[in-house]
């Protein structure tokens, strides 16, 4: 392939196209690995512009909730780990992390470059039909 130049949000960007991609085909861990190396470049260059990105809007509202349901604040650092699959080993649904990652990589994109976009049109029409699945099958 040779020698390609590409700037850290155009990396990001065939990250979270091919995390799209893998999701919509149901392979939903590569699919994980690649939103989450989106999210965190996306995230990265939300801050640098002097925003906050999805993750710590994410912590930020569990952190309100916290102290709503238990009268003090919650660290945003351990929320913020739980959020990333940080730690021990956890038993989760593959599908719904990457719908949670790919949509957090889609947020911090949208706050660098909004408008429409029909890769996530389609995430978000196959996310919704995983969700109407996923309900169906704990109803």
């Amino acid at each position: 392939m040779g020698l390609v130049r590409l700037t850290k949000f155009e990396v990001a960007e065939k990250q979270l196209a091919k995390a799209i991609e893998l999701f919509c085909a149901q392979e939903p861990l590569p699919a994980i690995t690649l939103a989450g190396a989106a999210e965190e470049i996306l995230g990265k260059l939300v801050k640098d512009g002097g925003g906050d990105n999805a993750l710590e809007e994410e912590v930020k509202d569990l952190c309100d909730l916290y102290q709503t349901v238990f009268g003090h604040s919650g660290d945003p650092k351990v929320l913020a780990d739980l959020m990333n699959m940080s730690g021990n080993p956890l038993e989760l649904n593959l599908e719904e992390e990457a719908v949670n990652l790919i949509q957090r990589a889609i947020d911090n994109f949208q706050r660098l470059r909004p408008g429409p976009n029909a890769m996530f049109q389609r995430f978000e029409d196959e996310a919704a039909a995983w969700y109407r699945r996923f309900s169906e099958q704990i109803a």
